[in-house]
């Protein structure tokens, strides 16, 4: 395992840890595709970050972001009503450069690359 994948593998588990969120499945399909991104057309399993919501994911080395975020009867900051938190698994599909979908709970959230290059804010 590269230095870095295992130094961004324990922050995982830090913020999972101090979330309390009980999370207890494998975020290695959200790590195996942070910096390389599936192939285009292929539905892949992944679990989404959503402890604040449906907003930013990485994936193959750059930051996606959710042309319509979505969030829990609280608003922003918070996970979507009937998701796990703070990981939801699903499907990913990347259909181009610009076009990804996420699926999970009967829910389809598009996703695009993010114009700062940065994910919509730092969820902690």
């Amino acid at each position: 395992m590269s230095r870095g994948l295992s130094v961004m593998m324990l922050a995982v588990s830090l913020v999972v840890a101090g979330c309390g969120g009980g999370y207890t499945g494998s975020t290695v399909e959200q790590t195996q595709y942070a910096e390389t991104a599936p192939p285009v057309g292929k539905r892949v399993d992944f679990t989404f970050y959503t402890h604040c919501g449906v907003e930013s994911a990485r994936i193959g080395g750059v930051w996606w972001v959710a042309a319509q975020p979505l969030y829990g009867d609280e608003g922003p900051g918070s996970s979507p009503d009937g998701w796990d938190n703070p990981y939801q698994a699903g499907r990913l599909t990347v259909r181009s450069a610009t076009e990804a979908v996420f699926e999970a709970r009967g829910v389809r959230v598009a996703l695009v690359p993010s114009a700062s290059g940065k994910p919509m804010r730092m969820c902690q």
